[in-house]
C-alpha cells in the first residue's frame, strides 16, 4: 500500500454551493493547476462545473480527470473485461448481503447481553464474546471483499489490459503536473470502485489532497456506511471495505449531526471500537481538519468519538499506527 499523502485538508459536507477557498488556503500550495476527481455519480460528473468555477475564483486552473468517462470507455473497448467486472459486482453484492446477515445477528446478541438483568461479573465474559463476534464479522467481510477484488485483478490481468493501461497512464500524466487534487462527495461505493479499478492509489499519494464527504472517505484506511435517521429506521453501520489508506488514522463520518444518533452512547461506543485504532471523526458543514504529514489538527477542534460513546473535541492528534487499519480486539466500553 502507498504511504499517506504529504498534506491534506478534509472539509465538512458542502450543501448548496461548493466552497474551496478555505481548504486551498490551508493547504498552502505552490502555483499550478488542481486535478479534480468528481466521479461520485458513476459516469455523470455534475459537480465538475462548480469545482471549476471555485478553482477559477481562487486563481487555479482545474484539470478534470473525467474518471467516469474513462472507465466507460474502457468497458466499451473491452467487452470481456466489462462482463468480468459485472460478475465482480454481483459477487461483492452477495458478500455484502451475507455480511449484513451475520453482522445483524452479532449486534442483536451483543445488545441482548447488555439488556439482561444479571450481575456484571457474569455478564462480562459474554459481553466480550459478543463484541468479538461483531469485530470478527467486520474483519471477515473486509478480507473477503479484498479477496474478491484480488481474484478479479489476477483473473483478467487488469492493469496489463491495453484499454485500462492507456486511461491510467493518461490520468497519471495529468496528476504529475498538478499541485494538488480535489475529491468531491457523491456515492462512496462508486468513487471507491472507480479508483480501485484504475489503481490510482500510488498516483494520488504523491499529491496534497482536498476532499469532502465520500471523496475523503475513500482515502481513509476503512470506509464505513452509516445512517441512523433513514425514513424506514436506522441502517446499522457496515464496513464497506478497506479504503486507499492515504489519510491515516481516521474513519470519517460526514453530516454527523444528521446521520448519527448522538444520544445513543452504546451505538457510538460500538462504532468507535469497530474502527479502532483509527479515530472516528465527526464532520458537519463548515468543518475543516488538516493533515500535515504527522498529525491531524483543526483551528476549531476535531470532534471524535471516545470509546465510551461520548463526543470529545481535541485540537490535534497523532494517528495510532499511522492508519494501519487493524481491527480492535478490546470490548467496547
Amino acid at each position: 500500500m502507498p504511504g499517506p499523502v504529504p498534506r491534506a485538508v478534509v472539509l465538512g459536507p458542502q450543501p448548496g454551493r461548493v466552497s474551496l477557498g478555505p481548504g486551498l488556503e490551508a493547504l498552502d500550495l505552490p502555483s499550478g493547476p488542481v486535478a479534480a476527481v468528481t466521479v461520485g455519480w458513476r459516469e455523470s460528473e455534475p459537480v465538475l462545473k462548480e469545482v471549476e468555477r471555485e478553482l477559477g475564483q481562487c486563481g487555479r486552473e482545474a484539470v478534470p480527470l473525467h474518471i467516469g468517462e474513462r472507465v466507460g470507455r474502457v468497458f466499451e473497448r473491452d467487452a470481456p473485461l466489462a462482463e468480468a467486472h459485472r460478475a465482480l459486482q454481483e459477487g461483492l453484492l452477495a458478500e455484502e448481503r451475507l455480511y449484513g446477515a451475520r453482522l445483524r445477528r452479532a449486534v442483536e446478541t451483543a445488545r441482548e447481553v447488555v439488556r439482561l438483568s444479571v450481575a456484571e461479573r457474569y455478564r462480562a465474559p459474554y459481553a466480550e464474546q459478543a463484541w468479538e463476534a461483531i469485530v470478527a464479522a467486520d474483519r471477515f467481510h473486509v478480507e473477503r471483499h479484498a479477496e474478491l477484488w484480488q481474484e478479479f485483478r489476477e483473473a483478467v490481468g487488469l492493469h496489463e489490459r491495453p484499454a485500462v493501461r492507456e486511461e491510467k497512464e493518461a490520468i497519471e500524466r495529468l496528476l504529475s503536473g498538478a499541485a494538488a487534487v480535489v475529491l468531491t462527495g457523491g456515492h462512496v461505493a462508486v468513487i471507491r470502485n472507480r479508483l480501485l479499478f484504475l489503481g490510482l492509489a500510488d498516483a494520488l499519494a504523491r499529491l496534497p489532497v482536498l476532499g469532502w464527504s465520500a471523496g475523503a472517505m475513500v482515502l481513509t484506511p476503512r470506509v464505513v456506511l452509516f445512517h441512523d435517521r433513514l425514513p424506514g429506521g436506522s441502517a446499522r453501520p457496515q464496513i464497506l471495505g478497506d479504503g486507499l489508506s492515504l489519510l491515516p488514522g481516521v474513519a470519517l463520518f460526514p453530516d454527523a449531526r444528521v446521520r448519527l444518533d448522538l444520544d445513543d452512547r452504546q451505538s457510538l461506543s460500538e462504532l468507535s471500537g469497530r474502527v479502532a485504532p483509527d479515530r472516528a471523526v465527526l464532520l458537519d458543514p463548515g468543518d475543516l481538519i488538516r493533515w500535515d504529514g504527522g498529525s491531524w489538527s483543526a483551528p476549531d477542534g476535531i470532534r471524535l468519538l471516545a470509546r465510551d460513546g461520548e463526543v470529545e473535541t481535541v485540537s490535534s492528534f497523532v494517528p495510532a499506527g499511522a492508519g494501519a487499519g487493524s481491527f480492535s480486539q478490546g470490548a467496547a466500553t
